[in-house]
């Protein structure tokens, strides 16, 4: 199920479904909000955005709650979400998922927010997308890159993932293909065991992380393989502890492939915890060819 694309003089949704939005982040709101009115859109807020209740944006009933009005408002095109966080799987038994078939719209955000993107994709067949948070387009860590894909991916519908020159192929022999799933591993494995987790065998899998160390991010892998799903390729993003803050110490490509030799791999850095970050659709067949060293979205994105 697709969404339409963007256009001037649409009006785009802004909610938190998961942590609350600080007093030190309005600037950064502000600013995106001018962006944002830069490129011809108009914004408005979800009720509880500046809620700030329990760590969170309100309540889980109040938070889903948000993002159903959103849905459900005719005027509003596009929903982007603020932060990330550690209760955003509250919120799922609360959406309103028969609401979303019945008004399919642009979904996005990253982090903890993985959560939502796989849980409504799974539940609804809703292409969604992974993307930077609203704020980080108010900040000045937000690069050229970054605004390029909103007009790229959400206003043109270009299906081209990460370009050509800025991805290392691994172990990738021939053409492969599949859903794409992710992107945030410790996110994703919440969903595990509940209805909300899609069928991720024989998917690409696009992973990310932001703190987790070294024995952490084999532990995550591990439950991956034990789970059954590292069976087709995975597409490794900015593992933002393991490459910034231990100083690239670990190679990425090699822990994954101690627990699967045989797995082809795509490393990246152009997804992932303060870093540009490509838009990536959510439930979206992708081919992934190092002959023609592309990664190309097969479905049309809207």
């Amino acid at each position: 199920m697709l969404a339409n694309r963007l256009k001037q003089g649409d009006t785009i949704g802004v909610i938190a479904p998961d942590k609350a939005l600080y007093k030190e982040d309005r600037v950064y709101l502000e600013n995106a909000t001018k962006f944002f009115e830069s490129i011809g859109l108009k914004v408005k807020f979800g009720k509880y955005l500046f809620s700030d209740k329990e760590y969170c944006a309100g309540t889980p009933s109040q938070r889903a709650s948000d993002i159903n009005d959103m849905f459900s408002d005719k005027e509003v095109k596009a929903i982007f979400t603020i932060k990330g966080g550690n209760m955003a799987n509250g919120v799922l038994p609360y959406i309103d998922y028969e609401n979303i078939k019945k008004n399919p719209k642009i979904f996005l955000g990253y982090s903890d927010i993985t959560v939502l993107l796989c849980a409504i994709n799974k539940m609804t067949d809703l292409i969604t997308f992974h993307c930077q948070d609203y704020t980080w387009f108010g900040k000045d860590d937000v690069t050229d890159y970054d605004k390029n894909e909103i007009i790229d991916k959400l206003f043109n519908g270009n299906n081209t993932i990460i370009p050509y020159d800025n991805r290392d192929f691994y172990n990738l022999a021939e053409k492969r293909s599949g859903k794409i799933y992710g992107t945030n591993l410790r996110c994703l494995l919440k969903l595990a065991g509940t209805k909300y987790m899609p069928d991720l065998k024989d998917s690409v899998l696009f992973l990310e992380e932001y703190h987790s160390d070294i024995i952490e991010w084999n532990s995550m892998l591990e439950q991956l393989n034990q789970m059954g799903v590292l069976t087709n390729t995975i597409v490794l993003g900015y593992i933002y502890q393991l490459q910034f803050t231990e100083n690239n110490r670990y190679d990425i490509v090699k822990e994954l492939r101690k627990i699967n030799a045989n797995i082809p791999v795509v490393k990246t850095n152009d997804f992932g915890h303060k870093h540009a970050n490509s838009i990536i659709p959510i439930g979206a067949n992708v081919t992934i060819d190092e002959n023609e060293k592309s990664i190309i979205v097969n479905d049309y994105l809207f």
